[in-house]
């Protein structure tokens, strides 16, 4: 978890830290689920997430 720090839209602790694109206009880290959420309402359709780093 990140020192503490809080998500700037749901008030969760965050474990994975986004920033948020500017248009979104949010002030502050996101966590993964907010970020999430929001990169679907922006981007609508279906959203595979490969770990290429991970074996």
């Amino acid at each position: 978890m990140i020192a503490d720090e809080k998500c700037a839209v749901c008030k969760g602790p965050i474990v994975q830290k986004y920033i948020p694109m500017e248009s979104w206009n949010i002030k502050g880290a996101m966590c993964s689920a907010c970020y999430s959420k929001r990169l679907g309402e922006h981007y609508p359709g279906e959203h595979v997430r490969v770990n290429l780093d991970k074996k």
